[in-house]
């Protein structure tokens, strides 16, 4: 396969043509934040998060923009930051208010993101919009669902419609009030439970030991 260089903050890297940027970062252990990503699905830059500034001046989606020859990107930039700082404080205000007791605490891409950006969740609680606590649901059962921590990224939807051809989980309602329900016949969900595994927040919890 064809090779390419480019740079991402100053440093040269080598990659496939035809590699999306984000992809490229990240095999040479270059963080870009994102929540939507998932190496095995297709990228759909819904979550913006990846954003980028690419060879001094636009922004582009690390995760659908391709590399080219000669291409200069930077994850950090004051337009990098002020397109992508609003849309986390915004998702860390609406997500739970405490990571103890989580699951996947330390394993959490959000987590991640607030300590890569030096985001302090204290300071922006004050975004958080007034609304009601939801209970902890059973959306089949192999596994719960904690719709309070959701970020809406999408990734358990798209892994169950690529694995098995047709998805057993929807977004159900919109805005604040989105969240992720089983619809259908639930004996036919494979209990494979890479929805599970795949959730960058840990918000589908395996009842398996």
């Amino acid at each position: 396969m064809d090779k390419i260089r480019f740079t991402i903050n100053s440093r040269q890297v080598v990659a496939d043509k035809g590699a999306a940027i984000l992809e490229v970062a990240l095999q040479n252990d270059i963080y870009i934040p994102h929540l939507c990503y998932h190496p095995s699905l297709k990228p759909r830059g819904v979550c913006r998060l990846c954003t980028v500034e690419v060879n001094g001046g636009g922004l582009a989606t690390a995760c659908r923009t391709l590399a080219e020859e000669g291409m200069e990107v930077r994850t950090r930039s004051p337009d990098v930051d002020r397109a992508v700082r609003p849309i986390i404080e915004l998702l860390i205000a609406d997500h739970h208010a405490s990571c103890r007791g989580c699951p996947s605490s330390g394993r959490c891409e959000l987590q991640r993101i607030m300590a890569n950006l030096r985001i302090d969740r204290r300071r922006v609680r004050r975004l958080r919009a007034t609304k009601k606590e939801l209970p902890m649901e059973t959306l089949k059962p192999g596994f719960d669902y904690e719709p309070n921590k959701c970020v809406r990224c999408g990734i358990c939807v798209q892994t169950c419609e690529d694995l098995h051809g047709t998805s057993c989980l929807y977004f159900m309602e919109r805005g604040y009030g989105t969240r992720i329900v089983f619809f259908g016949d639930k004996s036919k969900c494979e209990s494979c439970l890479e929805c599970v595994v795949r959730c960058p927040v840990g918000v589908l919890i395996s009842k398996k030991t």
